[in-house]
Parts: C-alpha cells; structure tokens; sequence
C-alpha cells in the first residue's frame, strides 16, 4: 500500500480528543486570576487542533503562570526561573515531532530569562510561547517587573516604578528571524 493511502487511512481513524482529556489536575491559582482564563483557553484550543495529548509538551519556569503543566494533562516540565526556552528548545531538537508550548510569566521571560527569550526567537523553532503578563510579580505578592508601568506602586517600588514599561510585543517584533509572532 503507498505511503500517502496509508497515512490517510490511518488518519480517518485516528482518535478525537474531548476537553477532558486535557484537564490535569485542580488550579491553585487565586481566584479571578487571570491564569485560570488562559487555561480553560488552552484546554479548549488542544481539543480543537485535536493535539495528541501524549504528543503534546508544556514548558516552563518558576511562577504563578508557571503551574502550567501541573494543570494539563499532557506531558509537562517545570524547571528553573528564567529557563523555560532552553528547556522547550532542546524537547524540540530531540522530538520534533512533538507540540511543544513555553507558559511563562514577565518576570520569568523578560527579567531573569530575557536573554533566553531573545535567542529563541533568534532560533525560530517551531515552539508555541504564551506569556501571561500581568505587569507584577505575582507569586512574590505584586513586586514590579519589568512590565509594570511607570508609576505602579508596589513592595519593590513604594514611590512607584521609575522605568518605562518593556513591551513584550514590541520586543519580539523587533528580533529578526521571527515567522510569526
């Protein structure tokens, strides 16, 4: 049988994947957290594309929005501050067949990790980054980050941030090599 008649009879065969098949386990996020939005969103964006739970990766790094993968019911790694990006990168380099996703945080990728950041999209690899920025540092209790706006006052900056806010998107639009952002 050829190899195209043989992908596709696999294909129509394949199994669909039902929004509980993503669901990991119960979020310890603070409620009315923004985080708990991003993953009811994701769930719902896996069981659309129908991705394979058991090929399907989520990355991160140290934070509240870094929980992640402990709430997905796919395969996850939850490594170091500032570190998600060469985690997922070397998952992607070994199995590129796999989905690979970065979930991190402003500090987690623009403060600590921002060097990280920026080569990966350098890199282009075909990762998936969602950033949840809430312009704090939420799991030390509304320290600023690099993404709070001037004057935000916090337990860091009492007299509130002195610096302009760095804009993620802005950031990442003007590193070249990036396809799609």
């Amino acid at each position: 049988m050829g190899s195209a008649l043989h992908s596709c009879i696999i294909r129509l065969h394949e199994e669909h994947h039902a929004l509980e098949d993503y669901q990991g386990g119960v979020p310890r996020w603070c409620s009315g957290c923004g985080d708990n939005a991003i993953l009811a969103a994701v769930q719902r964006l896996c069981r659309d594309e129908d991705l394979a739970p058991e090929r399907t990766v989520f990355v991160s790094g140290i934070g509240c929005s870094s929980r992640f993968p402990h709430y997905m019911k796919t395969y996850g790694f939850h490594g170091i501050h500032g570190r998600a990006f060469p985690l997922a990168e070397g998952v992607k380099m070994a199995r590129p067949d796999l989905h690979v996703f970065v979930n991190t945080g402003d500090g987690d990728c623009c403060s600590i990790g921002a060097a990280h950041w920026i080569h990966a999209i350098r890199y282009n690899m075909n990762l998936t980054v969602i950033l949840h920025d809430n312009h704090v540092y939420g799991l030390t209790k509304k320290q600023a980050s690099p993404t709070s706006p001037v004057g935000l006052k916090s337990n860091t900056t009492p007299r509130g941030a002195v610096l302009e806010a760095l804009n993620p998107l802005t950031v990442t639009l003007g590193v070249q090599n990036a396809s799609f952002v």
